[in-house]
């Protein structure tokens, strides 16, 4: 993306005026108008229009704008760890840019903190303490990374039945309704969760779990006619609102079990299998991971960490996991979980 064209767009935002964006950026404002222009027909959608105040957003430019501002910052903090030498900069810049190479191992940041666990404790089975490092990122950079050789393995939620580097589904969880305190869900029945759904908004996940997960929501919207909704794109928020008996939502049952263990029993949540599609939890392992010493035991690993900090261990069954083939674009070796 032209990164020109996104620093005047976000000028652009700021002035609320094409001419005095211009000016801040020392360019024309024909040169301004170009870049704009380039911009929307790279995105496909209209950025601004006129209106008497000035140029305003549109409503897919302010949904747009901090994904944009988003990405400046995180390339000004690249360009800051890896830039030239300045006295001002912490050390810390240079100790993280310079470290010697590590496996790199990435977690989705949608798995409960015992995902992290297991996926620490397998990385210790092999590995030093010094020599890899755990990143946690949404689900798709995950996958991404994966892809581009930059990860050396990874473990995520998916939906999708096919992903461009070896993968083992380690287990499949059902989705769970998270509620306020004092409702219930009478039954687990279709009509009944309409019914709940009903009566509260519904909280939905902003990206990149909205884009990432759609299989699940745009199902759950559709069979159930949610017509009222709350977005947020943070996982406290959600717990916040829910708390104080606004609003509804359903994420995958890991998820809330973790966080019932860490936050006590102030949020009702009941499993829904059967209702909606269930969701996988994969451990991908890219062509740099495997020439890094990754091998398809890593995958069983962490199943076997998992399965013993599961909540509730010693009396359930270790998750939903459906036995798994191995083919192409799968790990070899049997899913266990």
């Amino acid at each position: 993306m032209d990164l020109e064209a996104l620093r005047s767009f976000l000028a652009v935002a700021k002035h609320r005026s094409i001419s005095k964006a211009a000016a801040a950026l020392y360019v024309t404002q024909p040169t301004m108008s170009q870049r704009l222009r380039r911009l929307e027909e790279s995105l496909g959608f209209a950025l601004f229009r006129r209106g008497w105040t000035g140029v305003v957003l549109t409503p897919q430019g302010a949904y747009f704008l901090p994904y944009a501002a988003q990405l400046m910052r995180d390339l000004s903090n690249a360009s800051a760890v890896l830039g030239s030498k300045d006295a001002a900069r912490p050390r810390s810049f240079a100790e993280v840019a310079g470290h010697p190479h590590k496996v790199v191992f990435g977690v989705d940041n949608w798995l409960p903190e015992r995902a992290v666990r297991a996926v620490v404790s397998s990385a210790l089975t092999g590995y030093g303490a010094d020599e890899f490092r755990v990143t946690s990122r949404p689900a798709t950079t995950v996958i991404d990374l994966l892809e581009l050789n930059q990860l050396d393995a990874g473990l995520f939620y998916s939906t999708e039945p096919a992903h461009p580097f070896p993968t083992e589904v380690i287990g499949t969880e059902d989705m769970a309704l998270v509620h306020p305190p004092g409702t219930t869900l009478e039954e687990t029945s279709a009509p009944a969760l309409k019914e709940l759904l009903s009566r509260h908004r519904f909280v939905l996940f902003d990206n990149p779990v909205l884009t990432h997960h759609a299989r699940i929501t745009t199902t759950l919207i559709e069979t159930y006619e949610i017509s009222r909704f709350h977005v947020v794109d943070d996982y406290r928020t959600m717990r916040a609102l829910i708390r104080l008996g606004e609003c509804i939502t359903v994420v995958p049952a890991g998820v809330v079990l973790d966080d019932a263990g860490r936050h006590g029993s102030s949020l009702s949540f009941t499993p829904l299998p059967g209702l909606l599609p269930e969701i996988s939890v994969i451990v991908g392992v890219s062509d740099a991971g495997r020439d890094h010493g990754v091998t398809e035991a890593f995958a069983g690993s962490v199943a076997g960490f998992l399965h013993d900090d599961r909540p509730g261990s010693g009396d359930a069954r270790p998750c939903a996991h459906r036995p798994v083939r191995a083919g192409p674009g799968r790990l070899p070796g049997p899913g266990t979980c």
